[in-house]
């Protein structure tokens, strides 16, 4: 949730501090740039600033931001790195509801297959806490939904955004999770009701400057993130950043030690929402799998003869040794150095 920001030098800095303290963040023992940044009240010339902030801090060109339409200057848009990332299209979507959602389709560089593609929704669901704003977003959240089902069957989804949920109680909740092609999983795995509940401090993420006490904004993923095979949410990498769960609970961030205090000032000018951090494995594809594969990762090798060895004159003769023979060594994985990791 940018608000507008940045529009002015000041306002980059604050940003350009955030953006160097995500990428230093330390995976694995490995700091990554980010590859994609999903916002929302945006506007065109604050995306383009974004844009600009991320290409000067890493001294490259290649970050590029798809945006929605507007609905009285409130736009979502997606900032991505073409160096990492290929843009396959994007669809402003603006019959969800209160606002409008940007979606966009990706493939990652070095990719061919389809099942490496992904899509990405922006989203910013109705505010607010009356009976008739819960039924709003409820509304949107089926709106959402069904947008998503309309992409097939194992497609690769994150819904990424401002849900402005008080708990999981919320209709709006229950339709993101229900069955279909486009079902939801929230990465944290924490229904609950959050807004003001001590046990949920740590992924509370509005409001950092003065009262810290509502989960507004989420990773949702589709399923097939968490089927451990190919793309795949990297588990327990979400995280709300600059907040580690310190600070006192209706107070600041800052009253918390979860970044440095200069990331934390910034934190606090630079949005009324925390951003959400997670990480994500591109992973390995079969682009076409040998005959000789045998126990179905994509290679022949030992223990494809150890398959052959242990079924022989069963299911397994000398035609099928002679296929083995043919294939030995063959990798069809993408990308190629998966192949003998």
């Amino acid at each position: 949730m940018l608000c507008g920001y940045p529009d002015d030098a000041i306002e980059d800095a604050w940003f350009s501090t955030i953006f160097t303290a995500v990428g230093d963040e330390l995976v694995d023992g490995i700091a990554k740039r980010l590859d994609i940044l999903a916002v929302s009240e945006t506007d065109t010339g604050s995306s383009v600033r974004l844009v600009d902030i991320l290409n000067d801090l890493y001294d490259v060109t290649t970050y590029n931001v798809v945006t929605s339409s507007s609905v009285g200057g409130d736009r979502t848009g997606i900032v991505y790195d073409s160096n990492t990332l290929i843009l396959l299209d994007s669809n402003d979507i603006n019959d969800i509801g209160t606002h409008p959602i940007m979606r966009a389709h990706f493939r990652p560089v070095g990719y061919t297959s389809p099942n490496s593609e992904f899509y990405v929704y922006a989203i910013h669901l109705k505010s607010g806490s009356t009976t008739s704003d819960k039924t709003q977003r409820a509304l949107e959240a089926v709106n959402l939904r069904s947008n998503a089902d309309a992409l097939g069957q194992g497609k690769n989804i994150i819904f990424a955004g401002d849900f402005n949920m008080l708990g999981s109680s919320e209709a709006a909740w229950t339709n993101m999770l229900a069955s279909g092609n486009g079902q939801a999983f929230d990465t944290a795995d924490s229904p609950g009701e959050w807004r003001d509940n001590e046990a949920f401090k740590s992924l509370h993420s509005q409001d950092p400057r003065s009262a810290m006490d509502d989960r507004f904004d989420i990773q949702f993923v589709s399923g097939e993130f968490l089927d451990g095979k190919g793309l795949e949410y990297a588990s327990g990498s979400y995280h709300v950043f600059g907040n580690n769960g310190t600070h006192t609970l209706n107070d600041a961030i800052s009253t918390g030690s979860g970044a440095s205090p200069a990331v934390l000032a910034a934190l606090e000018a630079a949005s009324d929402h925390l951003p959400i951090v997670a990480d994500y494995d591109t992973g390995s594809f079969c682009i076409n799998r040998p005959a000789a594969d045998l126990n179905d990762d994509c290679k022949v090798d030992f223990f494809d003869f150890a398959v052959l060895a242990e079924d022989w004159l069963g299911n397994y003769d000398l035609s099928d040794l002679a296929t083995l023979a043919e294939d030995w060594l063959e990798c069809n994985l993408e990308p190629p150095e998966a192949c003998w990791e």
